[in-house]
């Protein structure tokens, strides 16, 4: 299934939050699609492919001291176009 995740951090934590992604290893069951940092908001977003809730979990832990996560599950508009046919 896919998810979106923005993360929203202090500008104090600005240089932690990088530190963290440099080294930061996703679970095996979960396959990262993008990432990018929103510059000058002080955000980041991924999208990825996981299983379940156990999965996103284990990539907003690490974080959990340094900002505030935001997942929501996606859907790839051809797709949902396709179901309201």
């Amino acid at each position: 299934m896919l998810f979106v995740l923005w993360f929203k951090f202090d500008p104090s934590h600005a240089h932690k939050v990088l530190e963290l992604w440099k080294h930061f290893k996703y679970p095996s069951e979960v396959k990262l699609l993008n990432r990018v940092l929103l510059i000058g908001l002080h955000e980041s977003l991924a999208i990825f492919d996981a299983p379940d809730a156990e999965s996103l979990l284990k990539i907003t832990a690490p974080f959990h001291e340094l900002g505030v996560a935001h997942i929501h599950p996606a859907m790839k508009i051809d797709e949902a176009v396709q179901i309201h046919v």
